[in-house]
């Protein structure tokens, strides 16, 4: 699967550490960069579970193409009823030549409304559509929206991992700052940590079923649970491929609003 959670725990680093082989900015940029391939297609299962153990489940179906320098990405909910045919469409872009960074351009189709909005970036901190991922966390975060330090080192599941520590720029961003642990060999995030305005932590991304599909690291399973509302999120990938032929006009606004996306 394309790693767009992945891609939106780092970012570019400006705090540099001497004592590691490799500088904080060299290691995101590895992360950033991993290949997902030119497409990509996959059903995603996912359950809902709140503080009492409660379960819902929902699954939809994402595409991703890549044309160009800019990577976009759709998805669709499928079931149940009440959540069937809403979709995102993201737009990614690179930074600029000067190093500054672009803003994704993203839209949400609402059946019920039966229109297209704008997502402003404001909001893509928000939780999307009722779990722990937050639209950010559905495509590529730009290299300079944090500054970046290596913490330190640390195995996790017998795998040596550098642990990074994002911290937005943005004083205003609702995510203060993102730590992840990030494999030393393959460069694939096996947790990660997301903490609030007040640096209290907020969430936790726990990273399973790590393995190449047509040879790009995939992970197949992810489970983001909040912390503070003891609410989590399991995020089961299926069917997944890479390369192989999609609609391209399923990355279209307006195949959004006549719900064309299949």
């Amino acid at each position: 699967m394309k790693n767009f959670v992945f891609k939106a725990l780092i970012s570019s680093a400006l705090l540099i550490s001497t004592s590691f082989a490799q500088t904080a900015n060299e290691i995101a940029k590895k992360v950033h960069d991993l290949p997902s391939g030119k497409t990509s297609s996959y059903t995603v299962s996912l359950t809902l579970v709140d503080k009492n153990g409660k379960t819902r489940n929902r699954e939809l179906v994402s595409y991703f193409m890549k044309e160009g320098t800019t990577e976009k990405t759709v998805i669709v909910f499928k079931t149940p009823r009440d959540v069937a045919g809403i979709s995102y469409l993201t737009y990614d872009y690179p930074d600029k030549a000067d190093g500054s960074s672009v803003d994704s351009d993203s839209w949400i189709y609402l059946p019920a409304m039966k229109k297209v909005r704008r997502v402003s970036g404001s909001s893509k901190d928000d939780d999307f559509q009722g779990t722990d991922f937050t639209y950010d966390d559905l495509g590529t975060r730009s290299l300079n929206k944090d500054n970046f330090a290596i913490l330190g080192e640390e195995k996790v599941n017998g795998v040596d991992c550098w642990i990074l520590e994002a911290k937005a720029k943005d004083p205003k961003a609702k995510i203060s700052r993102r730590v992840s642990w990030i494999d030393k060999k393959t460069y694939v995030t096996h947790k990660g940590e997301y903490y609030d305005k007040q640096n209290r932590l907020l969430k936790t991304l726990i990273c399973d079923t790590i393995k190449q599909v047509k040879g790009y690291w995939s992970t197949q399973k992810l489970t983001m649970t909040n912390v503070q509302s003891n609410h989590k999120t399991v995020y089961e990938v299926k069917d997944l491929k890479y390369d192989e032929p999609v609609n391209a006009s399923f990355f279209m606004v307006s195949s959004l609003e006549r719900e064309l996306v299949k």
